[in-house]
Protein backbone atom coordinates (compact mmCIF):
# COMPACT_ATOMS: atom_id res chain seq x y z
CA UNK A 1 0.00 0.00 0.00
CA UNK A 2 1.34 3.49 -1.15
CA UNK A 3 1.81 6.08 1.62
CA UNK A 4 1.12 9.46 0.50
CA UNK A 5 2.09 12.68 2.63
CA UNK A 6 0.41 15.86 3.25
CA UNK A 7 0.65 18.86 5.33
CA UNK A 8 -2.03 19.93 7.48
CA UNK A 9 -3.21 22.59 10.31
CA UNK A 10 -6.62 23.22 12.49
CA UNK A 11 -8.11 25.59 9.76
CA UNK A 12 -8.42 23.07 6.69
CA UNK A 13 -9.15 19.90 8.35
CA UNK A 14 -12.25 19.70 6.98
CA UNK A 15 -11.40 20.16 3.60
CA UNK A 16 -9.03 17.69 4.25
CA UNK A 17 -11.46 14.90 4.99
CA UNK A 18 -13.33 16.04 1.88
CA UNK A 19 -10.49 16.18 -0.67
CA UNK A 20 -8.11 13.61 0.94
CA UNK A 21 -11.15 11.74 1.40
CA UNK A 22 -11.92 11.37 -2.28
CA UNK A 23 -8.22 10.83 -2.67
CA UNK A 24 -8.49 7.79 -0.95
CA UNK A 25 -12.01 6.59 -1.96
CA UNK A 26 -11.38 7.12 -6.17
CA UNK A 27 -7.72 5.52 -6.40
CA UNK A 28 -7.59 2.65 -7.95
CA UNK A 29 -5.06 1.06 -5.54
CA UNK A 30 -5.02 1.50 -1.75
CA UNK A 31 -3.55 4.34 -0.29
CA UNK A 32 -2.92 5.35 3.47
CA UNK A 33 -2.08 9.06 4.54
CA UNK A 34 0.44 10.75 6.41
CA UNK A 35 -0.13 13.34 7.84
CA UNK A 36 2.18 16.27 9.06
CA UNK A 37 0.83 18.45 11.79
CA UNK A 38 1.74 21.99 11.28
CA UNK A 39 1.60 22.72 14.97
CA UNK A 40 -1.82 23.69 15.27
CA UNK A 41 -3.68 20.35 15.25
CA UNK A 42 -6.14 19.99 18.01
CA UNK A 43 -7.22 16.92 19.71
CA UNK A 44 -10.23 17.17 18.38
CA UNK A 45 -8.69 17.68 14.81
CA UNK A 46 -6.84 13.90 15.24
CA UNK A 47 -10.30 12.85 16.51
CA UNK A 48 -12.14 14.12 13.04
CA UNK A 49 -8.89 12.76 11.09
CA UNK A 50 -9.09 9.33 12.01
CA UNK A 51 -12.77 9.01 11.63
CA UNK A 52 -12.87 10.83 8.19
CA UNK A 53 -9.43 9.48 6.78
CA UNK A 54 -9.79 5.52 7.45
CA UNK A 55 -6.70 6.22 11.22
CA UNK A 56 -3.75 8.04 8.95
CA UNK A 57 -0.86 8.32 10.88
CA UNK A 58 0.06 11.10 12.35
CA UNK A 59 3.63 12.56 12.25
CA UNK A 60 3.31 16.02 15.16
CA UNK A 61 5.19 18.78 15.01
CA UNK A 62 7.46 18.39 18.16
CA UNK A 63 8.20 14.82 17.04
CA UNK A 64 9.70 16.16 13.84
CA UNK A 65 11.54 18.50 15.40
CA UNK A 66 13.37 16.10 17.31
CA UNK A 67 13.61 13.58 14.38
CA UNK A 68 15.10 16.87 12.26
CA UNK A 69 17.14 18.62 14.70
CA UNK A 70 20.37 16.41 13.70
CA UNK A 71 19.51 16.21 9.88
CA UNK A 72 19.29 19.60 9.91
CA UNK A 73 22.13 20.77 12.04
CA UNK A 74 24.96 21.69 9.20
CA UNK A 75 22.22 23.64 7.07
CA UNK A 76 21.62 27.19 8.98
CA UNK A 77 19.04 28.46 6.28
CA UNK A 78 17.36 25.50 6.04
CA UNK A 79 16.58 25.19 10.01
CA UNK A 80 15.86 28.93 9.46
CA UNK A 81 13.21 28.33 6.60
CA UNK A 82 11.60 26.12 8.34
CA UNK A 83 11.24 27.95 11.32
CA UNK A 84 10.09 30.92 9.39
CA UNK A 85 7.77 29.21 7.05
CA UNK A 86 4.74 26.63 7.76
CA UNK A 87 5.62 25.83 3.65
CA UNK A 88 9.44 24.80 4.48
CA UNK A 89 7.58 21.48 6.19
CA UNK A 90 6.67 20.48 2.61
CA UNK A 91 9.86 20.71 1.35
CA UNK A 92 11.95 19.39 4.03
CA UNK A 93 10.06 17.14 6.34
CA UNK A 94 7.74 15.33 4.23
CA UNK A 95 10.65 14.22 1.99
CA UNK A 96 13.54 13.62 5.02
CA UNK A 97 11.26 11.50 7.20
CA UNK A 98 9.23 10.03 4.42
CA UNK A 99 9.84 5.92 4.08
CA UNK A 100 10.90 4.45 0.79
CA UNK A 101 12.60 5.24 -2.18
CA UNK A 102 9.66 7.47 -3.94
CA UNK A 103 7.54 10.20 -1.99
CA UNK A 104 4.26 10.65 -2.62
CA UNK A 105 2.67 14.18 -1.37
CA UNK A 106 -0.69 15.51 -2.12
CA UNK A 107 -2.02 18.59 -0.98
CA UNK A 108 -5.57 18.78 1.07
CA UNK A 109 -7.02 20.86 -1.51
CA UNK A 110 -7.14 19.03 -4.29
CA UNK A 111 -10.64 17.12 -5.05
CA UNK A 112 -10.87 14.30 -7.01
CA UNK A 113 -14.21 13.70 -9.11
CA UNK A 114 -13.55 10.43 -10.71
CA UNK A 115 -11.40 7.12 -10.51
CA UNK A 116 -7.77 7.10 -11.25
CA UNK A 117 -5.01 5.15 -11.79
CA UNK A 118 -1.34 5.89 -11.43
CA UNK A 119 -1.35 9.19 -9.82
CA UNK A 120 2.25 9.20 -8.40
CA UNK A 121 3.83 6.89 -11.39
CA UNK A 122 7.49 7.95 -12.32
CA UNK A 123 8.24 7.05 -16.03
CA UNK A 124 11.47 5.51 -16.65
CA UNK A 125 14.09 7.95 -16.49
CA UNK A 126 11.58 10.52 -15.06
CA UNK A 127 13.10 11.42 -11.07
CA UNK A 128 10.22 13.97 -10.36
CA UNK A 129 6.75 14.25 -11.33
CA UNK A 130 4.43 17.59 -10.08
CA UNK A 131 1.18 19.66 -11.47
CA UNK A 132 0.88 21.78 -14.46
CA UNK A 133 -0.02 25.30 -13.29
CA UNK A 134 -0.01 27.75 -16.09
CA UNK A 135 0.74 30.74 -14.63
CA UNK A 136 5.00 31.05 -13.77
CA UNK A 137 4.73 31.43 -9.63
CA UNK A 138 8.08 31.26 -8.37
CA UNK A 139 9.86 33.50 -6.02
CA UNK A 140 12.87 34.52 -8.08
CA UNK A 141 13.00 37.19 -10.49
CA UNK A 142 13.30 37.03 -14.65
CA UNK A 143 16.81 38.32 -14.49
CA UNK A 144 17.95 36.20 -11.70
CA UNK A 145 17.69 33.38 -14.50
CA UNK A 146 19.82 35.38 -16.75
CA UNK A 147 22.32 35.89 -13.79
CA UNK A 148 22.83 32.42 -11.90
CA UNK A 149 23.72 30.13 -14.04
CA UNK A 150 22.18 27.30 -11.27
CA UNK A 151 19.44 28.48 -11.41
CA UNK A 152 17.73 25.98 -13.67
CA UNK A 153 13.98 25.52 -13.30
CA UNK A 154 11.24 23.30 -13.95
CA UNK A 155 8.56 25.77 -15.53
CA UNK A 156 4.67 25.49 -15.08
CA UNK A 157 5.18 24.24 -11.80
CA UNK A 158 2.83 23.44 -9.63
CA UNK A 159 3.35 21.37 -6.17
CA UNK A 160 -0.11 20.48 -5.39
CA UNK A 161 0.86 16.43 -6.04
CA UNK A 162 4.53 15.69 -5.83
CA UNK A 163 6.01 12.55 -7.19
CA UNK A 164 10.20 12.34 -6.16
CA UNK A 165 12.61 9.53 -5.98
CA UNK A 166 14.04 10.84 -2.73
CA UNK A 167 17.61 9.38 -3.05
CA UNK A 168 18.35 12.09 -5.87
CA UNK A 169 16.60 15.11 -3.16
CA UNK A 170 19.82 17.55 -3.26
CA UNK A 171 19.83 18.94 0.24
CA UNK A 172 22.65 20.75 -0.02
CA UNK A 173 21.37 22.81 -3.16
CA UNK A 174 18.49 23.03 -0.85
CA UNK A 175 20.79 24.70 1.29
CA UNK A 176 22.44 26.83 -1.29
CA UNK A 177 18.76 27.94 -2.51
CA UNK A 178 17.80 29.05 0.65
CA UNK A 179 20.99 31.22 1.70
CA UNK A 180 20.25 33.45 -0.82
CA UNK A 181 17.52 35.37 0.75
CA UNK A 182 17.78 37.63 -3.11
CA UNK A 183 15.85 34.65 -4.16
CA UNK A 184 12.63 34.60 -1.89
CA UNK A 185 11.00 37.82 -3.41
CA UNK A 186 7.44 35.96 -2.36
CA UNK A 187 8.11 33.96 0.52
CA UNK A 188 4.92 31.74 -0.21
CA UNK A 189 6.64 30.61 -3.85
CA UNK A 190 9.56 30.05 -1.95
CA UNK A 191 9.13 25.79 -1.05
CA UNK A 192 7.84 25.78 -4.71
CA UNK A 193 10.46 27.50 -6.42
CA UNK A 194 12.84 24.92 -4.53
CA UNK A 195 11.04 21.73 -6.28
CA UNK A 196 11.52 23.66 -9.06
CA UNK A 197 14.90 23.88 -8.88
CA UNK A 198 15.46 19.88 -7.65
CA UNK A 199 13.73 18.62 -10.44
CA UNK A 200 14.73 20.38 -13.55
CA UNK A 201 17.74 18.42 -13.55
CA UNK A 202 15.72 14.85 -13.14
CA UNK A 203 14.13 14.14 -16.15
CA UNK A 204 10.90 16.06 -14.47
CA UNK A 205 7.70 15.17 -15.58
CA UNK A 206 4.20 17.32 -15.25
CA UNK A 207 0.72 15.42 -14.86
CA UNK A 208 -1.59 16.31 -18.02
CA UNK A 209 -3.73 19.34 -16.67
CA UNK A 210 -7.05 18.09 -18.88
CA UNK A 211 -6.63 15.44 -16.11
CA UNK A 212 -5.45 17.09 -13.01
CA UNK A 213 -5.62 20.62 -13.33
CA UNK A 214 -6.70 23.53 -11.46
CA UNK A 215 -10.34 25.60 -11.75
CA UNK A 216 -11.04 27.99 -13.87
CA UNK A 217 -14.24 30.23 -13.29
CA UNK A 218 -16.91 30.21 -15.30
CA UNK A 219 -15.43 27.46 -17.01
CA UNK A 220 -16.85 23.59 -16.85
CA UNK A 221 -13.86 21.26 -16.61
CA UNK A 222 -12.76 19.03 -19.60
CA UNK A 223 -14.39 15.65 -19.66
CA UNK A 224 -11.75 13.77 -18.50
CA UNK A 225 -10.92 15.97 -15.44
CA UNK A 226 -10.19 13.72 -12.41
CA UNK A 227 -9.09 16.35 -10.00
CA UNK A 228 -8.94 20.22 -9.72
CA UNK A 229 -6.77 22.01 -7.25
CA UNK A 230 -8.48 24.61 -5.53
CA UNK A 231 -5.18 27.22 -4.28
CA UNK A 232 -5.94 29.75 -2.31
CA UNK A 233 -7.45 32.24 -4.15
CA UNK A 234 -9.74 29.91 -5.85
CA UNK A 235 -11.17 28.20 -2.75
CA UNK A 236 -14.66 29.65 -2.40
CA UNK A 237 -15.18 27.38 -6.00
CA UNK A 238 -14.87 24.11 -3.75
CA UNK A 239 -17.89 23.85 -1.81
CA UNK A 240 -20.05 24.47 -5.46
CA UNK A 241 -18.05 22.06 -7.29
CA UNK A 242 -18.13 18.91 -4.94
CA UNK A 243 -21.75 19.35 -4.87
CA UNK A 244 -22.06 19.14 -7.76
CA UNK A 245 -19.66 16.38 -8.12
CA UNK A 246 -21.97 14.81 -5.56
CA UNK A 247 -25.20 15.08 -7.65
CA UNK A 248 -23.77 12.69 -10.30
CA UNK A 249 -23.14 9.19 -11.15
CA UNK A 250 -19.48 8.17 -10.99
CA UNK A 251 -18.10 6.37 -13.88
CA UNK A 252 -16.85 3.02 -12.70
CA UNK A 253 -13.51 2.84 -15.01
CA UNK A 254 -10.37 4.25 -14.00
CA UNK A 255 -8.79 6.44 -16.32
CA UNK A 256 -4.75 6.30 -16.24
CA UNK A 257 -3.53 9.44 -15.57
CA UNK A 258 -0.75 11.23 -18.28
CA UNK A 259 2.09 12.92 -17.83
CA UNK A 260 4.92 14.55 -20.01
CA UNK A 261 8.56 15.84 -20.02
CA UNK A 262 8.41 19.53 -17.84
CA UNK A 263 9.58 22.47 -20.04
CA UNK A 264 12.75 24.15 -18.53
CA UNK A 265 11.42 27.87 -17.09
CA UNK A 266 13.25 30.32 -19.48
CA UNK A 267 13.88 34.19 -18.13
CA UNK A 268 11.37 35.23 -21.31
CA UNK A 269 8.26 33.27 -20.00
CA UNK A 270 8.99 34.47 -16.37
CA UNK A 271 9.45 38.13 -17.60
CA UNK A 272 6.28 37.60 -19.27
CA UNK A 273 4.23 36.42 -16.06
CA UNK A 274 5.65 39.07 -14.06
CA UNK A 275 4.52 41.47 -16.64
CA UNK A 276 0.78 40.29 -16.43
CA UNK A 277 1.23 39.79 -12.68
CA UNK A 278 1.55 43.58 -12.31
CA UNK A 279 -1.38 44.23 -15.04
CA UNK A 280 -3.84 42.31 -13.20
CA UNK A 281 -2.84 45.15 -10.01
CA UNK A 282 -2.74 48.10 -12.24
CA UNK A 283 -6.45 46.96 -13.48
CA UNK A 284 -7.71 46.44 -10.10
CA UNK A 285 -10.13 48.98 -8.64
CA UNK A 286 -8.87 51.08 -5.87
CA UNK A 287 -9.83 50.54 -2.65
CA UNK A 288 -12.41 54.02 -0.96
Amino acid sequence: MRMVSTLLGHAHVEMAVLCLGSLLKLSASPLRLRVHDDGSLTAADLERLAAGLDGPEVVSRPEADARLADVLAPFPAARAFRAANPLALKLLDVQLLAAGDELAFCDSDILFMRPFRHLFHLPPGAGALFMFDPKESYSVRSWHLLAEPRLRLVGNINTGIIAFRRHLFDLDLVEWFLSRPQYHFAPVWVEQTCWALLGQPLGCHLLDPEEVGIPVPGREPPARQVALHFVSPLRGLLAPVAGRVGERAVPAEPIELRSFPAPRLTAAALAAAEIRRRLRRLRRPARA
